[in-house]
C-alpha cells in the first residue's frame, strides 16, 4: 500500500517543506496571483498523485476516494496555514491561500478523472516499449 501512495507521500513532504520555509510573506489578496496559482498547482497535483496511489493499491478510484482526497488535502491546507501562523513569524495566515489549496485538490481530482485517467497514462507507458 505504501509503494501505491509513495509519489503523493514525497509530493506532500514536499508540500509541507516549502509551507514551513522562513521568509516568504505576501499578505494582499489576489486571486490570480502567481502565489494563489503555485497553491493551486500543488495541492491539485498532490489530489492527482492521492487518486493514483488509489488506482494503483485497489485498480480504481472511486467518487468516495475522490471526496476523501479533496477534503484531506484542504484539511492538510488549512492546517498548515495555521502552523505558519502559529510557529513562523515572518509567515501568514491566508483564507484565501486555503482556498487556493482545495480549488487546486478539487483540479487535481477533476484531472484525475476527465484530463490524464490513469488508464490513458498506462497505454502510454505500454507503448513506450
Amino acid at each position: 500500500m505504501i509503494r501505491a501512495f509513495a509519489p503523493a507521500l514525497l509530493w506532500l513532504a514536499a508540500v509541507v517543506f516549502l509551507s514551513t520555509m522562513g521568509g516568504v510573506s505576501m499578505p494582499k489578496f489576489e486571486v490570480l496571483s502567481t502565489d494563489k496559482l503555485a497553491h493551486a498547482a500543488a495541492y491539485a497535483l498532490l489530489a492527482w498523485l492521492t487518486l493514483w496511489g488509489f488506482f494503483r493499491w485497489i485498480g480504481r478510484a472511486r467518487a468516495l476516494h475522490g471526496i476523501f482526497t479533496v477534503v484531506t488535502a484542504s484539511l492538510i491546507g488549512a492546517t498548515l496555514e495555521y502552523v505558519q501562523f502559529r510557529y513562523f513569524p515572518d509567515r501568514m495566515f491566508e483564507y484565501d491561500d486555503m482556498v487556493a489549496n482545495a480549488v487546486g485538490a478539487f483540479i487535481g481530482w477533476w484531472a484525475f478523472a476527465h484530463v490524464i485517467p490513469p488508464e490513458r497514462i498506462i497505454t502510454w507507458w505500454n507503448s513506450l516499449e
